[in-house]
């Protein structure tokens, strides 16, 4: 697994390491249960910000709710690299601005 030159791993990795990791387990587990770890862990990274807990723990939470994110994608077999670039491509994906000009509603 490569690193970028400022040691940086990139989404596509990301997503190759956990499906090298645990894809048969995943695929055991099936994607409503890969799905349910995944809010689980949201709610974790959730609680930890609220609690505003130390940067570690915040960043632990961030690794284990985007690990599992990569989880559910390769049980879709969806490329998260390219679904982020098709929706993005370096702008918002509703008013097409970079930055973002979009007004925020409630």
């Amino acid at each position: 697994m490569g690193r970028g030159s400022d040691g940086d791993l990139d989404t596509s990795e990301v997503q190759k390491m956990m499906r090298q990791i645990y894809y048969e387990r995943d695929r055991e587990r099936g994607i409503e249960r890969t799905m349910l770890r995944m809010f689980q862990e949201l709610g974790e990274l959730s609680e930890v910000i609220m609690e505003r807990a130390a940067r570690d723990k915040i960043e632990s939470e961030f690794a284990d709710t985007f690990a599992w994110l990569c989880s559910l994608a390769n049980l879709l077999e969806v490329d998260l690299s390219s679904a982020l670039l098709s929706k993005y491509q370096n702008v918002c994906s509703r008013c097409k601005s970079s930055p973002c000009r979009c007004i925020d509603t409630p």
